[in-house]
């Protein structure tokens, strides 16, 4: 480990670290037309004293760089190229001193030497302490970057288990100091909202902390990717999805938000980027309400769209800002997920049916995607639980207990018996006497009365393609056992 500051950040380590940033993001050969945020700030992180969140935010601020969410990239301006150029500019220098007035003359961060890329000069990187987060989870590297922040892979060091930590660095680029701490109560509001979901096919939040700057949340790691990736990968080879996968993993996002409406939460903004996969290739989807910490409300105009890529998969009310997200909200988004899914794009007003592109998918669901996808609220399905009874139409029922595949329960069949309430002792002056030592309890209402027998009214499992029950899936082309 070699030291590269015994003292202080000083005004020419900003000054040096701010111009090769802006050289490297100048460089062809490394990013091409057009440089990806994620993959410039994934290569000169480690290369930088400060984060590269901390010298990008200057450069937008004061116009040296163009960011653009939307498409993810980042473009440096006429103005950027004169200080990479190695122009002294007065106004620059006092630019740079002012914005991180706070960090000169504070202890820096023990660095060390490391190669970036092969292809950058050697720079100092953050000492492991610096990537430990309330003393137990050690950042690692990152995994993706979405319009409102990073996912690192993580571990928690006590109990030696891999998470994903998603620290929300861009949050406040959409606002004024002023509207953070309100942000902040709504981010926080999503978040706790998320972490009540307890469903197999709902990405587990296991920590946060919101005390932090970037404020930040542990999550359980979803190692298998997301479904942007799997689609790509698809349609690079000049198809679609394997079927049996699309099936199965329509069912499980549509189960993951009927289980989220039946207690009142509604996702808001899904889309690939945050239907994620286990080890196993079973979906995860994250990021529940997260997309409207920062929109408008209803009747303010059109939301800021902070997601990643395009707003396609929203619902018309949502990109008109004429009504908050509502459960069918998020069934036009399902119907546009689907619709991608299994014919390997998006629809268009003339597009063809499901069918007509895809010769596996039946008919029948070319109805459903039609009445998911309707513009007007009142036209449209309303529900995940009528969407989930127009798919057990649609798909057949072979193959659904072959091994390889896991039934689940979405509701117990055979709960455990309800809890036995004891009488209250009687008063001294009571005239009825207390029951004998042995003698009878009195059972709750709705309890069995055999000794673990299930309650009459207790409903039977079923099989998985019948509403009420979900499928986990290993994933395709793992040996069967």
């Amino acid at each position: 480990m070699a030291k590269v500051h015994d003292g202080p950040i000083t005004k020419d380590t900003l000054v040096e670290e701010t111009r090769f940033l802006l050289k490297t993001l100048l460089r062809d050969d490394l990013f091409g037309e057009e440089v990806s945020l994620t993959e410039a700030e994934k290569l000169l992180e480690a290369s930088l004293t400060l984060g590269f969140v901390d010298y990008a935010a200057f450069l937008k601020k004061r116009e040296y760089v163009v960011i653009d969410r939307t498409r993810n990239s980042v473009r440096v301006t006429a103005k950027g190229r004169l200080i990479a150029d190695g122009m002294d500019d007065a106004e620059f220098h006092r630019e740079l001193t002012a914005h991180f007035s706070s960090r000169l003359n504070a202890p820096a961060r023990e660095p060390v030497v490391a190669p970036v890329a092969n292809k950058v000069a050697p720079r100092p990187v953050t000492a492991a302490a610096e990537d430990l987060r309330d003393g137990r989870y050690t950042r690692l590297d990152p995994m993706g970057q979405g319009g409102l922040g990073t996912v690192f892979r993580g571990k928690n060091i006590y109990l030696s288990r891999d998470v994903a930590i998603k620290e929300f660095r861009h949050l406040f680029d959409y606002l004024t100091y002023l509207q953070r701490d309100e942000v902040l109560r709504k981010l926080r509001a999503a978040v706790m909202a998320q972490s009540g979901l307890h469903h197999p096919f709902v990405l587990e939040i296991l920590d946060l902390n919101f005390d932090k700057d970037p404020p930040y949340v542990i999550l359980d790691l979803a190692s298998g990717g997301n479904l942007r990736a799997r689609l790509d990968r698809a349609k690079a080879a000049g198809g679609q999805l394997p079927m049996p996968f699309a099936t199965r993993l329509l069912f499980q996002v549509a189960y993951a938000l009927h289980h989220a409406h039946s207690v009142g939460v509604v996702h808001g903004d899904l889309k690939p980027e945050n239907i994620l996969f286990d080890r196993a290739g079973n979906v995860k989807v994250g990021d529940f309400g997260v997309a409207g910490v920062v929109e408008k409300a209803p009747g303010q105009g059109p939301p800021v769209y902070v997601g990643v890529g395009n707003p396609s998969y929203l619902a018309p009310e949502q990109l008109h800002g004429t009504s908050s997200a509502v459960p069918a909200s998020d069934v036009y988004s399902f119907g546009i997920v689907m619709y991608h899914v299994l014919t390997g794009n998006l629809p268009g007003r003339r597009s063809p049916m499901p069918s007509e592109v895809n010769a596996g998918c039946p008919k029948a669901i070319d109805s459903l995607f039609d009445m998911m996808t309707r513009d007007r609220l009142e036209e449209r399905i309303g529900t995940m639980a009528e969407v989930l009874d127009g798919l057990y139409q649609a798909f057949p029922k072979e193959e659904v207990l072959e091994r390889g595949h896991l039934i689940l329960f979405e509701k117990d069949p055979y709960p455990p018996p309800a809890p036995v309430e004891q009488p209250a002792p009687a008063k001294q002056n009571d005239s009825v006497p207390p029951p004998p030592a042995n003698g009878p309890v009195l059972v709750a209402a709705g309890a069995p009365a055999g000794n673990g027998a299930p309650a009459a009214s207790a409903e039977s499992g079923r099989s998985f393609m019948s509403p009420g029950n979900t499928e986990e899936v290993t994933d395709p082309g793992a040996q069967k056992r």
